[in-house]
């Protein structure tokens, strides 16, 4: 890519369209536990996506436990953008 940025980008945009292509192929092997997709069916993603978006409890109260945990999570709740993260207000 260093030397030919467009032959790259004409790559990329291939492959991005071999992958698109295959996406919903299911796996060539019998194995119960290979990852395979499947289009959006609201009947069979909808309550599994409400329940990733749902917090069980009130961020007040994930304070009050004597487990502190640290780090940012990858997605905000209620939120579907990776790296996304609550803003936080600093008293000053």
């Amino acid at each position: 890519y260093e030397k030919d940025i467009q032959l790259f980008k004409s790559k990329v945009i291939d492959s991005v369209k071999a992958c698109t292509a295959r996406l919903f192929d299911q796996p060539k092997i019998e194995d119960p536990y290979a990852i395979s997709f499947s289009p959006w069916n609201p009947s069979v993603h909808d309550e599994a996506r409400e329940k990733m978006l749902t917090q069980k409890k009130k961020p007040e109260e994930q304070h009050n436990k004597s487990v502190h945990v640290a780090g940012l999570s990858w997605v905000k709740p209620g939120s579907v953008q990776p790296f996304s993260k609550e803003e936080k207000t600093v008293a000053t």
